[in-house]
C-alpha cells in the first residue's frame, strides 16, 4: 500500500483581528454570541489567540453580524 505525500505546513496562519474590529463597531459582546449562538467559549478561545476555528462557526458569525467572511478572520504569514 501506497503512502500518502505529506502536505506541505501553511506559511499563512489565521488572525481574527478584523472579528475584534467588527465587534466594537456593531457594539457586539462576546457574551451575546455565547448566548444567542451557542458559541462555546473554547471556540472564542481559540479565535483570541488566531488557532483555527470551524468554517461552518465562521459562516454563522458572518450571518449574525451581517458581514463578510475578510470581516471576521484574515490569513497572515508565519513568522519562521
Amino acid at each position: 500500500m501506497a503512502t500518502k505525500p505529506r502536505r506541505k505546513p501553511s506559511k499563512i496562519k489565521p488572525s481574527y483581528k478584523p472579528f475584534e474590529k467588527t465587534l466594537i463597531d456593531r457594539d457586539v459582546k462576546k457574551v451575546k454570541l455565547k448566548e444567542e449562538l451557542g458559541i462555546s467559549p473554547s471556540t472564542l478561545h481559540k479565535m483570541k489567540h488566531n488557532e483555527y476555528v470551524a468554517l461552518d462557526v465562521i459562516g454563522l458569525l458572518c450571518e449574525y453580524l451581517r458581514c463578510n467572511i475578510n470581516d471576521i478572520v484574515e490569513f497572515i504569514p508565519v513568522e519562521e
